[in-house]
């Protein structure tokens, strides 16, 4: 929230292209006025999903499913991608369609997603692997697995040689409490594309919590 007072501090990371959830509409397209493609997603103009990618990248919205935050994006980058932007938040009238639930679920019914481009799936996934356990279906776990059967990584997790639910930078300290750190954040990109990738950082608590309760997880590669 209140995106238009922070703009300038995700800018200063120059991103190629940024998720950007809750954010809203006015200040996500106000981008453009500033050089970015921007897009976005959602039903409430004050808080939604936002993708702003440089100028000489066009990107275009693809046939969305029946969710306001999980959107499939055409990226034309020097290697074009799909880009599935990710808000994981409270959707649908069922618990198990929640959160990581829902992209559970949308993973195992657009398999379409991954039969062009090569897939990037990124943003808000408000999961880990510490919370399987309140999950029978669709847990955190089986997500990462169904993006691994499709050839995607997480560039925090090969990048640091850490275990999911083992992280040991935090990109959410909720309610900005420094003493309650999560990560939840994630950028998953094709396993070959592993040999492009150049660096990858969390953002440090001291300077981000002064902004947001979640701090960018940032993933660099080469052309």
């Amino acid at each position: 929230m209140g995106f238009d007072k922070k703009v300038d501090a995700l800018l200063s990371l120059n991103p190629d292209i940024a998720v950007v959830p809750e954010c809203s509409q006015k200040s996500a397209l106000a981008l453009q006025q500033r050089g970015f493609n921007t897009l976005w997603f959602g039903s409430n103009p004050h808080k939604g999903l936002g993708v702003i990618c440089r100028r000489d990248w066009p990107i275009r919205a693809l046939p969305q499913p029946d969710q306001k935050w999980i959107a499939p994006i055409e990226v034309e980058s020097p290697t074009p991608f799909t880009l599935v932007a990710v808000w994981a938040c409270v959707a649908g009238d069922k618990r198990a369609d929640r959160y990581i639930g829902q992209v559970y679920g949308y993973l195992t019914a657009q398999l379409g997603w991954f039969d062009g481009h090569p897939v990037v799936l990124a943003g808000d996934l408000n999961s880990n692997k510490i919370w399987d356990a309140k999950r029978e279906v669709g847990n955190h776990t089986a997500v990462v697995k169904l993006l691994e059967e499709r050839g995607l990584v997480s560039t925090y997790h090969e990048h640091f040689d850490e275990p999911q639910g083992g992280e040991s930078r935090r990109t959410l300290s909720m309610f900005r409490h420094a003493d309650k750190p999560y990560h939840i954040d994630y950028i998953f990109i094709p396993r070959v594309w592993l040999s492009r990738l150049t660096k990858v950082e969390v953002g440090e608590y001291s300077q981000w919590s002064k902004l947001s309760d979640h701090c960018p997880l940032v993933a660099e590669l080469r052309d």
